[in-house]
């Protein structure tokens, strides 16, 4: 990147750690973090972070951090179009990828602030054994966000109006994040369950939410949680999950410059 695009990062992040909507939500995120982490604590049960706070803030994560990541995507280009002011930023020493990658990172920045915010209250709120565990969650919930940052930004990049953009990206958030899960349950009903168990997981695992969940899951209670869910499929390993992740990240961003690039900008 050049020192324009450069400067671009750091206005992104100023800019959207003023935005009061992801303001509210990574307080809220936080809140509940640290409620479920007090609530874990209470409970008094050997191995709480791992069997109860760890699997409540992982489906708190699954939901909320999805949510802030698409707020702070979705008018990062179509934004600019609506204000005529990216006809402005293009006329700047600036290659349109390094604008695109610059948007994805400053917020992205932002983003891991937020993420930052809920898992560190829920770590300083728990106990001497549990905060390694709780710490482990910080990783894999940024890839989380990254992903559907980088899906809010391909939104933001193909619309041309900012509240389509919006709309987009909450059905985006309801279909992946809330309904996904139960669509698949009702193709299992619908096919009175012969769908093959391989099918069902690499259905569960392409969608970024579901891939966290599995992950995380697995991470914090071991193998047998999948088995619990009648799942006697084995998750991808290190290099297969790396490669999932990267492609749900990369993939919209590359689609993001790839659009931007081929569109005539109006000044």
């Amino acid at each position: 990147m050049g020192r324009v695009a450069l400067a671009l990062v750091v206005h992104e992040l100023l800019e959207r750690t003023r935005d009061r909507w992801v303001m509210v939500i990574s307080v809220l995120f936080a809140l509940l973090a640290s409620a479920v982490t007090l609530y874990g604590r209470q409970s008094g049960a050997e191995g709480a972070a791992s069997a109860l706070t760890g699997p409540s803030l992982v489906t708190l994560a699954s939901l909320l951090v999805p949510l802030v990541a698409l707020v702070l995507s979705h008018d990062a280009i179509v934004g600019e179009r609506e204000r005529n002011t990216l006809g402005l930023l293009m006329s700047l020493p600036v290659r349109r990828w390094e604008v695109v990658a610059a948007k994805f990172v400053g917020r992205g920045l932002a983003l891991g602030l937020a993420v930052g915010v809920g898992i560190g209250a829920s770590v300083a709120l728990g106990g001497e054994g549990e905060r390694g565990v709780l710490l482990s969650l910080l990783w894999p919930t940024l890839l989380l966000g990254l992903a559907f940052l980088a899906i809010g930004l391909l939104i933001s990049t193909v619309t041309t109006r900012q509240v389509t953009a919006a709309s987009l990206v909450v059905v985006v958030w309801f279909l992946l994040v809330l309904f996904y899960d139960l669509g698949l349950l009702g193709l299992l009903v619908l096919t009175d369950g012969s769908v093959s168990q391989d099918t069902i997981a690499a259905l569960v695992l392409a969608n970024p939410a579901g891939l966290y969940r599995m992950q995380m899951m697995e991470a914090l209670t071991g193998p047998e949680v999948l088995q619990g869910l009648g799942m006697t499929v084995s998750l991808p390993g290190t290099v297969g999950s790396i490669g999932m992740w990267l492609g749900w990240i990369l993939g919209p961003v590359v689609c993001s410059g790839l659009v931007l690039s081929a569109r005539k900008v109006v000044q």
